[in-house]
């Protein structure tokens, strides 16, 4: 939490009572969130109205405190925890196609290819890869 504070302090932006509760809302996800499920758990009298949500979570983004994963089907955007986590390792998923679950993979399948492609001068170089299938479960 302190990492992070310290973070939007230093890049100017504005810490406030509702902004420290969704930060620590969001400091003990263990998995994937989105929009809509931080609405639904701060909203009340001591959490944090849809506003200050919907203009937080690009802020979070840009300082590296949360990471988006584009893997809903339902077009609603998955963030996840980024800082302090996995020593800032990249990391993929795999989602139930039946129940929808999502688990964090710990290894990344082309990792070594990226680094190639950054030793040939490219720059700013980004993948996505995940895998569905039927969870245990749900087999």
């Amino acid at each position: 939490m302190d990492e992070a504070l310290k973070l939007l302090a230093k890049a100017n932006y504005r810490v406030t009572r509702q902004r420290k509760a969704l930060l620590a809302k969001i400091l003990r996800q263990t998995k994937p969130f989105s929009f809509p499920s931080l609405t639904k758990s701060l909203s009340g009298k001591n959490g944090c109205d849809p506003a200050t949500i919907w203009r937080s979570l690009p802020v979070f983004l840009e300082l590296g405190i949360i990471e988006k994963c584009d893997f809903s089907e339902d077009g609603v955007s998955q963030y996840e925890v980024k800082l302090g986590t996995r020593d800032g390792h990249h990391h993929h998923h795999i989602i139930c196609v039946s129940c929808k679950k999502v688990e964090p993979l710990k290894f990344c399948l082309v990792e070594n290819q990226q680094k190639a492609l950054n030793r040939k001068g490219y720059k700013n170089l980004n993948h996505r890869l995940e895998f569905s299938g039927v969870c245990p479960a749900c087999s």
